[in-house]
This record gives structure tokens, C-alpha cells and sequence, in this order.
């Protein structure tokens, strides 16, 4: 099955990937993964928006990439450790606040998000936001665990786009199909990302 047979990436070519909303824009950089690094990519003309998701001990979903509050906010501590109360009081840089992935798709309705999921315990709730706003079409859902993959296309079903992982894209660059933009197996999106502002491929972290 092609890939371009989701409705995730049925737009035109290339597709510009905001890693991390963007790290690398000058504007950017202290502030990965906020609402307002989001908007800066989004203002320059990216469709595609990239995020990692981690959940709180209360179980609400939060756009960021670390385990932890430290290296990027001035808070401390564990996010799945933490109530979301507790994390929604830091900032990152000291000046922007942690974004729910439920703020994430409200605040971008016409973009489409890829969607790390860093952990086990963010899967459930991930997917109960996605079903919620109806947002199935608009998501790839990515992870470096390939069982939470398949565990998210059982559940939301043959028309969410999923990455490929490591595996799957090893599969993709030696497969022969490849280059007929054709996917191995089961239809999957790639994991190959742009950070706004450089202009070169880069892979998943």
C-alpha cells in the first residue's frame, strides 16, 4: 500500500518536518516544544509539526521530549512522577509552559503532528486525546518501541499512519519497493525529521 494512501500524508512534496516545533530556529532554541515554537513554525509555512509525548502521574499528556523537567524548564522532577497541577507551573526557559497535547491540536487545527510516544504509560491516554478530537487522519504516531506502535494502529485503527522504527525503516532504504514510494508490509510513515532552519535531514531523537 502506498504511503500517500493516508490521509496524514496525502500533500504535496517534500514534507517538512518541525522537529520539536522548530529547536533549531534561532527564535527557538531554549524553547522546544512550546505553543510558541509551535506557532513560529507554523508562521514560516510548515504543515507537519513533530512532538514527543510523556504523561503526568495524573494522566494528562504533555508535548515534550525529556523524562524530566530539568534540562528545559526551571522545574525539577520526573513528569510521570508529577501531577500535571505541579508541571504545569514550570516554564520552559523560564518564560513558556509545558503544553498538553490536547492544547497542541487546538492551537493547530490544519496542522498535521507527528506524535512520539516515549513511553508506556503515555499510550492509553495519547490515544484517548486523539479519539477525542477526532484527530486520527491528522497524526502519525511514532515510538522506539515497536510494540507500542502496533498497539496504537489496533486501536485507532488502518487509517492512522504509523512509523516505521528502526527496523521498518532499515526495510524501507534496501527494499527494492523503496523507490516506487511503495511501504513494507503494512503502511507506515517514515521517521526521517527536518528541524526548522536547517534545511537537513535528521534523524529521530
Amino acid at each position: 500500500m502506498r504511503a500517500d494512501a493516508f490521509a496524514y500524508l496525502s500533500t504535496p512534496r517534500p514534507l517538512a518536518l518541525a522537529h520539536r516545533g522548530g529547536a533549531k530556529l534561532p527564535e527557538n532554541v531554549g524553547f522546544e516544544n512550546t505553543l510558541a515554537a509551535f506557532g513560529r513554525a507554523v508562521a514560516l509555512g510548515y504543515r507537519y509539526l513533530e512532538t514527543d509525548v510523556h504523561a503526568t502521574s495524573d494522566g494528562q499528556v504533555v508535548a515534550f521530549h525529556d523524562t524530566s523537567l530539568d534540562r528545559t524548564t526551571d522545574g525539577t522532577g520526573a513528569i510521570t512522577r508529577l501531577p500535571w497541577a505541579q508541571v504545569r507551573e514550570a516554564r520552559v526557559g523560564g518564560v513558556e509552559p509545558v503544553p498538553l497535547l490536547t492544547e497542541l491540536l487546538e492551537a493547530f487545527p490544519h496542522s498535521r503532528i507527528n506524535i512520539d510516544v516515549k513511553a508506556d504509560d503515555a499510550l492509553a491516554p495519547t490515544l484517548e486525546v486523539i479519539r477525542a478530537h477526532g484527530a486520527t487522519e491528522r497524526v502519525c504516531i511514532g515510538s522506539f518501541s515497536p510494540r507500542r506502535v502496533r498497539a496504537a494502529r489496533r486501536a485507532l485503527g488502518p487509517g492512522v499512519a504509523t512509523a516505521a522504527g528502526q527496523v521498518g525503516t532499515g526495510l524501507l532504504r534496501f527494499s527494492p519497493r523503496s523507490s516506487r514510494g511503495s511501504c513494507t508490509r503494512r503502511p507506515r510513515c517514515c521517521r526521517s525529521r527536518l528541524s526548522t532552519g536547517s534545511g537537513a535531514a535528521r534523524s529521530p531523537s
